[in-house]
């Protein structure tokens, strides 16, 4: 039997590692699972104020198209929501057109609206983390294609409100503004939602085990990561009903100054609310990055998603 020439096995020596690399490792499962939602609660009336809407992101083909299925919507309710589309289709690109379906009917007491995907995925295709939950709408976009032909986000907003304002301008004093609210809730569709939730002393950052996106990035005072506390923990409860919950990446900190974003972790978890807002007493009315809070108020209005919510959406990958 020949010998190996000593430069061949030199070019071996050399070549299986680079394979061995490059050969691919066997992929996860995809897997898709019902997702929860978030509210937006009735604040008191105050001020008047208006976050104007800033230059759009991106434009032409990048840019995100829409498509909205309407139940029990009025022409004029119908605008409104047009109109906060229009505003985040500036703001993200897809190549997937994202869908929504869109109802009118009755909420809980002093809910304005409640959303959130239909969906949530883990380990399809390109996405940027294994084993982390992404909102049906980001899935699609990574996997250039729609996932599941269900609409990627469900959107609820209350028929008892008396005091709507569904125009084009700033809301008055005495009414809710609609655009703002959708604008809201579409934010959380596309993302702006964690696993976070407390029963009795326990808290938890998964699903079925995994985070979502989300809870990949969010951390105490002290910069420890919630991910980190045993799940299911007492300890891990006091966190999210501590007040002093924080978003921190690269992005968001290169957008707020040098901050991370201050969560919503009231010493009383409420669902819905805590832990998917950014914090109500920081990010206060007429504040550009007010947008994600808990609460609208009476003669509030907001065209713009702000920076700290852009920039959450550009950790995750839109």
């Amino acid at each position: 039997m020949k010998s190996v020439p000593g430069w061949l096995a030199g070019v071996c020596a050399w070549l299986l590692p680079v394979l061995a690399a490059a050969t691919p490792s066997p992929a996860a499962t995809p897997e898709k699972a019902r997702a929860a939602q978030a509210t937006l609660l009735a604040g008191p009336s105050g001020a008047m104020t208006f976050v104007r809407p800033e230059a759009p992101l991106v434009a032409g083909p990048a840019a995100a198209t829409f498509k909205v299925t309407y139940s029990g919507f009025t022409p004029a309710a119908k605008a409104a929501f047009q109109r906060a589309v229009n505003l985040w289709s500036a703001k993200i690109s897809s190549p997937v057109p994202i869908t929504i379906s869109a109802k009118f009917e009755p909420l809980g007491p002093g809910i304005l609206g409640a959303a959130g995907p239909n969906l949530i995925w883990r380990n399809t295709a390109r996405v940027p983390l294994a084993n982390t939950w992404y909102v049906d709408a980001l899935a699609n976009k990574f996997a250039g294609r729609q996932l599941d032909p269900s609409p990627d986000i469900v959107a609820r907003f209350s028929s008892v409100f008396p005091n709507w304002y569904f125009g084009t301008g700033q809301a008055p004093a005495n009414s809710y503004d609609f655009t703002s609210v959708v604008l809201h809730e579409i934010g959380h569709g596309l993302g702006f939602l964690g696993a976070g939730r407390v029963s009795g002393s326990a808290g938890s950052v998964t699903f079925s085990g995994l985070p979502v996106v989300y809870d990949q990035y969010t951390e105490n005072d002290a910069g420890k990561l919630l991910k980190t506390f045993p799940d299911g923990s007492s300890a891990l409860g006091k966190q999210l009903r501590s007040g002093k919950l924080f978003f921190d990446s690269p992005k968001v900190r290169a957008a707020n100054g040098s901050l991370r974003a201050k969560i919503y972790a009231p010493s009383v978890f409420q669902p819905g609310s805590s832990y998917s807002h950014l914090d109500e007493a920081t990010y206060l009315r007429g504040n550009k990055n007010s947008l994600m809070t808990p609460q609208l108020g009476q003669g509030e209005t907001i065209r713009d998603p702000g920076p700290i919510t852009l920039a959450i959406f550009r950790t995750f990958g839109w």
